[in-house]
């Protein structure tokens, strides 16, 4: 896998936006779309600073966002079916919002959890024990296959908290115009 490949595997897996990778990086988005999906040559340094943006992704709410279609996929299984090390970053950033932080959470390095994440090594017993103190479900990470109602729960409550946070901040800005106009 090139480094495209794996930076454009991230991306969909992760369900991130690439405008916010490219504002994140401080890139105009039509240069990184280039940059990942044109070019011929891709700069380590560039795909160290795009990765670092990845494993500090958190989910943020975004007032007005344009890409709110993706609401309508809210039972998407795709992230359900990741592999071992796919789903160890996603429980990572869903948690924790770094691997960094994850391994220290292990009390392992982050040489080693990437080990894991890359298909280096599998998790054995003693990671896993870890995993699971740590909140993550093992049967969705061993097989993909966490119980499809707690997964519609989680996602659920995420549109809930977006939602209700949109309303707020709408609420707000209402509030400050009705004062004005008074």
């Amino acid at each position: 896998m090139t480094k495209q490949e794996e930076i454009k595997y991230l991306i969909h897996t992760l369900g991130i936006r690439p405008s916010w990778i490219a504002e994140k990086i401080g890139m105009k988005l039509q240069l990184f779309n280039y940059l990942l999906n044109e070019s011929t040559t891709f700069d380590d340094d560039l795909f160290k600073q795009i990765k670092d943006a990845i494993e500090s992704y958190q989910f943020e709410l975004h007032l007005f966002e344009d890409e709110f279609n993706e609401s309508f996929s809210l039972f998407n299984d795709e992230k359900l079916h990741l592999g071992i090390g796919e789903r160890i970053r996603f429980f990572a950033l869903k948690k924790y919002g770094t691997l960094k932080k994850l391994a220290e959470a292990m009390e392992i390095t982050p040489q080693q959890l990437q080990q894991y994440i890359s298909h280096k090594r599998e998790p054995g017993s003693r990671i896993l024990v870890k995993l699971l103190r740590l909140g993550c479900d093992l049967n969705w990470l061993l097989g993909g296959k966490e119980s499809l109602e707690s997964y519609k729960i989680f996602k659920l409550e995420t549109e809930l908290k977006k939602l209700q946070n949109t309303f707020t901040q709408i609420n707000t800005l209402l509030q400050k115009g009705d004062g004005q106009h008074h």
